[in-house]
């Protein structure tokens, strides 16, 4: 089975580097890459493709799924499985911001209208919004009742889709990954969940890929494929400004051998 999943790169602006990424590391039970670091995600659930939860949320229009969803076959590597349907696309952006919520308590929300909310406003939301996210994640709030409770709106519009992951057969879980790219403010607070995950923190990509490379900074390969990507960019509205336009490949790496991944020469950098 290949289960839908949706995955948040949330970034910020740094006085001390380009940009840094928020990312957490699983735990060491988990029965999913334990003990490595990742970004804040997980699989599509039922609920966040409900009625409620669809109108509870702003940014999942026909019109704008169409231009996020925009996947296409990667002429050296072709993917075996079809684009979400239009319900699913949906949801997958429902899931990223729930997921984010969950496992970060970094809430994207906004009005009914679409527009951010205030500083004032999400001050005054902050204690409900971490006292109410275990509630959330261990399924006795519904996302959708939650945002009601708060009278604001998934704002499903500050997501912006990067990539198009899925997990050769070789491997036992396996997932049609979405990577989406969203920003925070240099003093936007994240932090893991003591559950699922744990020592989340902001670390600028080339920082974490040079304590991967020396045993320091655990990731598996799409996370380190990802990570690469982001350290080419100068600023967050740089990477901002190319992913909305870039070409996103549907990748499903090679796996050469036991328990390892590989892209073709001519697809790094471009997928």
């Amino acid at each position: 089975m290949v289960r839908l999943a949706a995955t948040v790169m949330l970034v910020r602006p740094s006085k001390h580097a380009a940009l840094e990424v928020f990312m957490l590391r699983r735990s060491e039970a988990s029965h999913f890459v334990p003990d490595v670091y990742v970004f804040p995600g997980g699989a599509l659930e039922a609920a966040d493709m409900s009625p409620e939860t669809f109108a509870r949320t702003r940014g999942i229009d026909p019109q704008t799924l169409s231009a996020q969803f925009r996947m296409q076959a990667a002429p050296s590597l072709p993917a075996p499985h079809d684009s979400p349907t239009e319900r699913e696309a949906a949801g997958l952006m429902v899931a990223a911001v729930r997921e984010l919520y969950e496992e970060a308590g970094v809430l994207l929300a906004c009005d009914e209208k679409g527009e951010p909310l205030g500083a004032q406003r999400r001050a005054q939301m902050r204690p409900l919004v971490e006292t109410s996210r275990s509630a959330v994640a261990q399924g006795r709030m519904r996302f959708d009742q939650l945002l009601e409770r708060f009278d604001v709106y998934a704002d499903a519009a500050a997501l912006t889709l990067f990539s198009h992951w899925i997990t050769p057969p070789a491997y036992p879980r396996r997932y049609n990954a979405h990577f989406f790219l969203a920003l925070a403010d240099e003093n936007q607070a994240a932090a893991a969940d003591a559950f699922e995950t744990h020592d989340g923190i902001w670390i600028a990509p080339h920082d974490a890929l040079e304590q991967c490379s020396h045993g320091e900074f655990s990731m598996v390969y799409p996370t380190i494929k990802h990570v690469e990507r982001l350290a080419q960019f100068p600023s967050t509205s740089a990477l901002l400004e190319f992913s909305r336009t870039k070409t996103i490949y549907s990748v499903m790496p090679q796996t050469p051998g036991a328990h390892q991944f590989a892209l073709p020469a001519e697809l790094e950098y471009v997928w």
